[in-house]
């Protein structure tokens, strides 16, 4: 059987886990895009909070609005982290499945080389046992051809 149609199987595997593991790549990339942009608004979010100006003073109504618009940016601030930490916790799934699919194409690949080897040195094997046999075939032939010669005559 030739190395071709024997790992033909194996090579489809492979194929089929590449492409997975490319997916999951591109899946893991998107996660990460996600969580950079995410910590971004976070940071502009709490940046806006801490930077409101205090309250100065004013009637009760003004008061009323500041406090207000505190709590909104507080909520802001809570809803931006909240979607950064889900945001973390899907980067971090994705990034184990993507080195798990990774590591699925690397057994495959693996497992290629290792046949690919032990074809290798069956094939010096048995280059090494014809090349005994031509061997033990030229020492036969050689110890033999002296008796069976023809007797050489002298020439005068």
């Amino acid at each position: 059987m030739s190395a071709r149609s024997a790992d033909r199987g194996l090579k489809a595997v492979r194929r089929v886990r590449e492409a997975r593991e490319r997916d999951s790549r591109i899946g893991l990339q998107h996660a990460l895009t996600t969580t950079r942009r995410r910590e971004e608004d976070a940071t502009r979010s709490r940046a806006r909070l801490e930077t409101a100006p205090a309250f100065a003073g004013g009637s009760a109504d003004e008061y009323r609005l500041h406090s207000l618009r505190g709590a909104g940016l507080a909520g802001e601030v809570a809803r931006t982290e909240e979607l950064l930490r889900s945001s973390r916790t899907v980067a971090d799934e994705a990034r184990r499945r993507w080195a798990g699919d990774r590591q699925a194409v690397r057994v495959v690949e693996l497992l290629l080389e290792r046949r690919a080897a032990e074809r290798r040195a069956e094939r010096a094997r048995l280059e090494a046992r014809d090349l005994d046999e031509l061997a033990g075939q030229a020492w036969v032939r050689a110890r033999v051809a002296p008796e069976t010669a023809p007797p050489r005559t002298p020439r005068s």
